[in-house]
């Protein structure tokens, strides 16, 4: 999938729009293609349950981030945890397998 880059102010537009139009201006990385959309255009529209699931990852990661600060700054699980950390390897960093086994055990 080509990346895109969304660039603003815009510098000029072709074309019928409605005032209520937003307008945005893009270029493709891979064929240095300049081209503007309106909102409409790059928005993606969801559904009512899609919007709630949405919603119920936002507040559980919002949760679980909340929690594995807490953890990190607990000492005793911090030893227990920077252990756990040096003997596993698919973690870069503390704070990321701090996160993901409170992930794992959430509920909520």
């Amino acid at each position: 999938m080509a990346k895109v880059d969304y660039i603003r102010p815009v510098e000029s537009v072709h074309g019928k729009l409605k005032k209520s139009d937003k307008v945005g201006f893009a270029m493709r990385k891979a064929s240095k293609t300049k081209f503007t959309v309106t909102r409409d255009d790059w928005s993606m529209h969801y559904s009512a349950s899609e919007e709630q699931a949405a919603k119920q990852r936002q507040a559980k990661f919002k949760a679980v981030s909340q929690s594995a600060r807490e953890r990190m700054m607990d000492p005793t699980k911090r030893q227990a945890d920077e252990k756990a950390f040096k003997a596993q390897s698919k973690y870069t960093t503390l704070y990321g397998f701090v996160f993901h086994e409170e992930w794992m055990t959430f509920e909520g």
